[in-house]
């Protein structure tokens, strides 16, 4: 708990707050807001070409509505992890705090895991911030753009928004995880970011042209799949639907989860600080 305690000292200041809550909600209030415009009526350029409507009235008067948006952004959300827990891990290396961490509490899992779960915690809550005010400013944007949002409210509603919550935060801690194990190993949040987000944005993505296996079993398949719910949902941003079935999803993000952990845990353990 002191482990806990002093991490969420680090995670509770200014920069941090605005730095990585922020993104995540304004990243996601961002994407409500085009959608809804979309929708009213607005042009809306995603790419530099004509005007496009990416989604349309219908979607967002579904019972699921409500989290389209959050739902369609789980992948950026999760590099906004990724970068939070490995700004924090390597920046204990970077500036060489770890070594007086360690000389207060020898017990270098303890630390590790009290700073994980901090970390963690700070997702849970920054997640369940950016719902809330997506849910919110889409019922606001609703009338005007001819979305009918009594489905939201409904049993199913409620439902789409707390199971998706669930899901999101399962799909987003994924990649957090492993850009921890990464800082842990390299010591450099540069090299831990610029790694993990490339493979998680883009690196996935293209080996999987030659190397189908991985777009069904690697982190980033794993973590869209389950943010979307598996193959019973559309892939992300509307696209093909993931071929990963929601339970498989499940197992797989807890199994890279705990090697994410493991890797972590047993390189700070073995490794000698010197700085």
């Amino acid at each position: 708990m002191r482990a806990f305690r002093s991490e969420w000292i680090k995670l509770s200041r200014r920069n941090t707050l605005l730095g990585f809550g922020g993104a995540m909600v304004g990243l996601t209030l961002l994407f409500t807001l085009l959608a809804f415009l979309s929708v009213g009526g607005a042009n809306v350029d995603l790419d530099g070409g004509q005007a496009e409507a990416f989604v349309t009235a219908d979607v967002l008067s579904l019972s699921d509505g409500s989290v389209f948006a959050i739902t369609n952004l789980a992948s950026m959300l999760g590099v906004v992890a990724l970068a939070l827990f490995a700004s924090s891990m390597a920046g204990e290396f970077n500036k060489g705090t770890i070594r007086m961490v360690f000389v207060t509490e020898p017990n270098r899992l303890k630390v590790l895991s009290g700073k994980l779960a901090a970390l963690a915690s700070f997702v849970v809550v920054g997640l369940a911030a950016t719902m809330i005010a997506s849910v919110g400013i889409g019922a606001l944007l609703a009338p005007g753009a001819g979305v009918d949002t009594s489905a939201w409210w409904t049993t199913d509603g409620l439902a789409a928004i707390g199971t998706t919550y669930l899901d999101i935060t399962g799909a987003v801690l994924i990649p957090g995880l492993i850009g921890a194990a990464i800082a842990v190993l390299t010591r450099s949040a540069a090299i831990a970011i610029s790694v993990g987000a490339a493979y998680f944005i883009l690196g996935e993505a293209l080996i999987t042209g030659f190397w189908d296996t991985l777009g069904q079993w690697g982190p980033s398949a794993v973590s869209n799949a389950l943010a979307v719910g598996g193959t019973g949902g559309e892939g992300m941003m509307g696209g093909a639907a993931p071929l990963i079935a929601y339970g498989t999803a499940a197992i797989l993000a807890v199994g890279y989860g705990i090697l994410s952990v493991a890797v972590s845990s047993i390189t700070l353990a073995r490794r000698d600080v010197t700085s």
